[in-house]
C-alpha cells in the first residue's frame, strides 16, 4: 500500500493543467482535513479527485453487482478497507463544511474521461464562491492574529494636526 501514489495522478494533473490554462490559481499540499488535491484558499473551496478503486467506485465502472464481487480473494479485508475509506471521505466532508469550506469531489474515471468538463465544473463553482474577506466570522485565531499584524505594520495613515 505504501507504493500507491496519493498525489499527482494522471487524472489530477489533467484537471490541474486545464484549470491553470483557464487562469485559475490553486494551492497544493494545504494542511486541511483529508489533504485535498487542490485548494482555492481565497474562495474556501477544497477539491478531491478520488481514485475509483480506493474510494468505492470501481465495481460500478466494471459493471459488477456489488463491491464484494470486485475482490475474489480476501474479500472481507478489502470490503472493510474500501468501506472505511468511504466513511472517512464523509467525515472529511463534514469537517471541512463545518469549518466553512465548500467540498468538491470528482471520480478519477470522470476526470480521465473528460478533464475539461471537470475543470469547467470546478471553475464555475470557484468563480461563483464568496471570497473569504466577507467571512471574517469564520477566521481562526491564527488568521485573526495574522490579519492584525498586517494591519499594524507600516506608518500610521492618520494626519497630524498642522
Amino acid at each position: 500500500m505504501a507504493a500507491v501514489r496519493n498525489r499527482n495522478s494522471t487524472a489530477e494533473l489533467a484537471v490541474r493543467r486545464r484549470l491553470w490554462a483557464n487562469g485559475l490559481r490553486y494551492r497544493l499540499n494545504v494542511k486541511l482535513p483529508g489533504k485535498p488535491d487542490l485548494v482555492f484558499p481565497a474562495r474556501r473551496v477544497a477539491v478531491f479527485i478520488d481514485g475509483d478503486l480506493w474510494h468505492g467506485n470501481s465495481w460500478r465502472i466494471r459493471g459488477l453487482p456489488s463491491i464484494e464481487a470486485q475482490f475474489p480473494t480476501r474479500t472481507e479485508w478489502w470490503v472493510a478497507k474500501i468501506t472505511r475509506n468511504m466513511q472517512r471521505d464523509r467525515e472529511v466532508n463534514e469537517q471541512l463544511i463545518l469549518a466553512g469550506w465548500a467540498v468538491l469531489r470528482y471520480w478519477e474515471s470522470d476526470a480521465l474521461a473528460d478533464p475539461n468538463a471537470v475543470a469547467r465544473a470546478i471553475a464555475t463553482h470557484v468563480r461563483g464562491a464568496e471570497p473569504t474577506e466577507f467571512r471574517v466570522f469564520e477566521m481562526t485565531r491564527i488568521e485573526r492574529r495574522r490579519l492584525g499584524s498586517v494591519r499594524t505594520r507600516g506608518p500610521s495613515r492618520t494626519r497630524s494636526p498642522s
